[in-house]
């Protein structure tokens, strides 16, 4: 549980989930490590009104997977609609990047500007009441310390004074080099980095794999 801060237990940590077993025994870790959760599903691109072929929408079984962990786990789920959060700060940029000749990484900003980005607004309109949805929301009640997702990364914090970084939380490489993500993280601001929690940056793939097999995820 190093990778979960256990010895600063209780934090109040926002838990990004998407239905993958990646989020999901990250969650489970976080729990174990004694934290405060909520987990969030982000709803984004045009998923709320979306309906393939089949006339299914291609979110609805992730989300329903997200409510089974989360009841399974005890924590409370919120869904956060951030379409046009998406549209604006990663479609558009992307469609101008290409229309420039540039080749844009919406993954990269998906994670700079809705994951860490727009969701730790909303998270801040909710704490302060604004808006709809920080009316009369649970959520809003909440100062988060952390945001926590299941990106293979770690976060270390520096000692003070060695390199000159002066215990600041440093975004490093996760002990699984292959599915390692720290570069789809590299665009994130400092103040993003100081709130940011990566449960699996500890564990290689087949071990989440175990994990999820021993928590019956």
């Amino acid at each position: 549980l190093s990778c979960c801060e256990p010895e600063a237990a209780p934090l109040n940590v926002a838990v990004l989930v998407s239905g993958g077993v990646d989020s999901s025994v990250a969650l489970a870790l976080l729990k174990k490590a004694g934290h405060n959760l909520r987990a969030f599903y982000l709803q984004i691109w045009f998923e709320e009104a979306f309906e393939n072929y089949w006339s299914a929408c291609p979110w609805e079984e992730d989300l329903e997977y997200v409510k089974a962990v989360c009841a399974q786990l005890d924590v409370p789920l919120t869904v956060v609609p951030l379409t046009e959060a998406y549209w604006d700060r990663v479609v558009l940029h992307s469609i101008g990047e290409i229309k420039s000749g540039c080749t844009p990484n919406p993954d990269m900003m998906c994670n700079s500007k809705i994951k860490f980005g727009a969701f730790v607004d909303y998270l801040k309109e909710t704490a302060r009441g604004e808006g709809e949805q920080g009316k009369g929301d649970q959520v809003g009640a909440i100062e988060w310390d952390r945001v926590a997702s299941g990106h293979y990364a770690r976060m270390v914090r520096q000692e003070d004074g060695e390199g000159g970084w002066g215990g600041q939380r440093l975004l490093c490489m996760s002990e699984d080099v292959r599915k390692d993500q720290t570069y789809f993280l590299a665009s994130l601001k400092r103040e993003q980095v100081d709130k940011c929690l990566f449960p699996l940056g500890c564990f290689e793939k087949g071990q989440v794999r175990e994990l999820a097999h021993r928590f019956n995820l």
